[in-house]
């Protein structure tokens, strides 16, 4: 590569075909893929720095082929949110079976935790309280409890910024 750096890998937008992390941008940083890499190997081990790139290239090619197996699956049951268990199935659906479960397993862990903490966004929500009229006549005042404006802050979205 011209005119490149052994940092960066190269000036930034600068395509190359032999690197598919180069034409998009990567949002994969070379050092967590290296950190990853020396943490599982032994400590008195070298990384020859095109070793690194090489890595880094398959990593960010495997979560982008995942991805878009995941991401083609939420399109098709019309949503706009790829949620994990899209990734399962993609796993899955490309023969990739070995990932499934350890996948299924720390989503898992990672929800319990969360709902543990209170920060589920998903399943954790309070029930919704009971409605507290379902007609007003004109003019008359609404009250609302603490509890459903609780549960009103946890289904709306706020308003976005300087509005």
């Amino acid at each position: 590569m011209g005119g490149s750096s052994k940092k960066r890998g190269g000036q930034r937008g600068e395509g190359d075909a032999e690197n598919p992390a180069a034409e998009g941008g990567s949002a994969l940083p070379m050092a967590n893929v290296v950190r990853l890499m020396r943490r599982v190997l032994p400590s008195n081990v070298k990384i020859a720095e095109t070793a690194k790139q090489l890595t880094h290239d398959c990593a960010v090619e495997f979560v982008g082929f995942v991805g878009g197996e995941a991401s083609e699956r939420a399109r098709s049951e019309h949503r706009r949110t790829v949620a994990p268990e899209d990734f399962t199935w993609s796993c899955q659906s490309l023969g990739l079976d070995s990932y499934v479960q350890p996948m299924q397993t720390y989503l898992q862990g990672y929800r319990e935790y969360d709902i543990a903490r209170g920060r589920s966004s998903r399943g954790a929500r309070p029930p919704a309280p009971p409605a507290i009229a379902s007609f007003l006549p004109p003019g008359q005042p609404v009250t609302v409890t603490e509890e459903e404006l609780e549960f009103l802050r946890s289904v709306v979205p706020p308003p976005p910024e300087g509005y």
